[in-house]
């Protein structure tokens, strides 16, 4: 069975500690893309275990489903909480592909990491990596940014244009972005 995962972080409000992250797997059933594995932790709202967390998520998923790979929305969560891309690759050995939609606005979050963080350059880092990465990929259902880890360009543009079912946005990350906003707003 051909399966991919998205990754999305749940809402939170400025006074909560955590949020939640969501892993939503879909897989391809007779030429059909269906929902078929959900799953989620908490993840520290501007800490830094989203990489921690993502890696016991795709760990837990690969258990049940063979996974092609991992759709990422952006690497930035709960609030700065930021998602090491590369590590993530490393430590599952599924190709990682981080999904922007628009592009990063790169001198506002450079000063607000440095406003609010000790360690914004650590933070930034992680972040100027995937943003030296991020290329323009053009599908029927529209145009998104993407960084890909452990996967070629091509097969990365041909892997995203596949899971958008309904709208730019791949299914998986779809998944994961309502389950993880309707979960964090009743759990919270």
């Amino acid at each position: 069975m051909e399966c991919y995962a998205g990754i999305d972080d749940g809402f939170f409000r400025r006074d909560w500690p955590y949020t939640l992250l969501v892993l939503a797997a879909h897989c391809f059933i007779e030429d059909r893309l269906c929902p078929c594995l959900a799953l989620a932790d908490t993840v520290e709202i501007d800490g830094m275990d989203s990489t921690e967390k993502a890696i016991r998520l795709v760990n837990k998923a690969r258990q049940r489903l063979s996974l092609r790979a991992v759709l990422l929305d952006t690497v930035v969560f709960a609030g700065f909480n930021i998602l090491d891309a590369e590590e993530l690759y490393r430590q599952t050995s599924i190709p990682v592909i981080a999904v922007y939609w628009y592009p990063p606005n790169k001198e506002a979050v450079t000063n607000a990491l440095r406003k609010h963080f000790a360690d914004w350059k650590k933070r930034l880092s992680l972040l100027e990596a995937t943003w030296n990465k991020l290329s323009r990929v053009k599908c029927e259902k529209g145009e998104l940014l993407v960084a890909p880890y452990g996967i070629e360009a091509g097969e990365a543009w041909r892997t995203i244009c596949k899971l958008q079912v309904y709208t730019r946005q791949p299914e998986p990350l779809f998944s994961a972005h309502v389950l993880a906003s309707s979960l964090s707003r009743n759990w919270g």
